[in-house]
């Protein structure tokens, strides 16, 4: 019997891994392993990230630090999974808002309390987001590709743009709860959606990318989960 590859699945933070390893595991684990990386935060608005290092960024993030003793060749590939978080919404629908303490994501755009502030996270955002939607290889051979969430994981999952931090843990459990034993369900939730972009890889990027439709309800993932569900 070969033996099983390995995707590895790249998220932000833990609540992304709470809601969806197990019914991913269920869907893909027949004949591969699933393993989740949480980097701790969107890679393309770090400090220490831009485009001449964001691909050894990702490799650092398949090694964990050196402590994961995978292989190249063990990676069937790498699945980066990401909160849009309104980064290609035009100049105009970013508001000046003096009484926040942070962004605030709505229907009609971004709420901040300094627009220029919100033009360069948005202008690197795009950045490497386009350098990465080009990438298909990193760790030398390992296919990559990149999946969005919009604006992001809560707002597709719940329909819910912003959620304290305490009450994505208790989103991410129910979540799980709930389909952990109906992948049919999962499937059906993200696949046969309004929210779901039913077009190629190329083509879905583009249109998250046109007038305001990242900060939206929208996700690609149904194109991955596609492609495993089929096999």
């Amino acid at each position: 019997m070969p033996r099983k590859k390995v995707v590895l699945f790249i998220v932000e933070g833990i609540t992304e891994q709470e809601s969806l390893e197990l019914v991913l595991t269920t869907l893909i684990e027949d004949n591969n392993e699933v393993v989740f990386e949480v980097v701790g935060g969107d890679i393309t608005s770090r400090n220490d990230v831009d485009i001449a290092n964001v691909k050894n960024k990702i490799t650092e993030a398949i090694k964990d630090g050196g402590k994961r003793k995978f292989k190249p060749s063990d990676y069937l590939e790498i699945v980066h999974l990401i909160d849009m978080d309104g980064a290609f919404i035009t100049e105009k629908n970013i508001y000046l808002d003096k009484s926040l303490d942070r962004l605030s994501y709505r229907e009609d755009g971004i709420y901040a309390n300094n627009i220029d502030n919100v033009l360069r996270r948005n202008n690197k955002k795009q950045k490497l987001i386009n350098t990465l939607i080009k990438t298909d290889k990193v760790y030398g051979t390992v296919p990559y590709r990149i999946f969005y969430f919009s604006c992001n994981l809560e707002h597709v999952l719940h329909n819910i743009r912003e959620v304290e931090n305490e009450a994505k843990f208790d989103f991410s459990k129910k979540f799980q709860d709930e389909y952990i034993d109906d992948l049919d369900g999962f499937l059906k939730l993200i696949c046969q959606n309004t929210f779901s972009v039913k077009k190629d890889y190329a083509s879905s990027w583009n249109f998250i990318k046109l007038d305001n439709n990242s900060i939206k309800r929208y996700t690609n993932f149904n194109l991955l989960l596609d492609g495993y569900s089929k096999k």
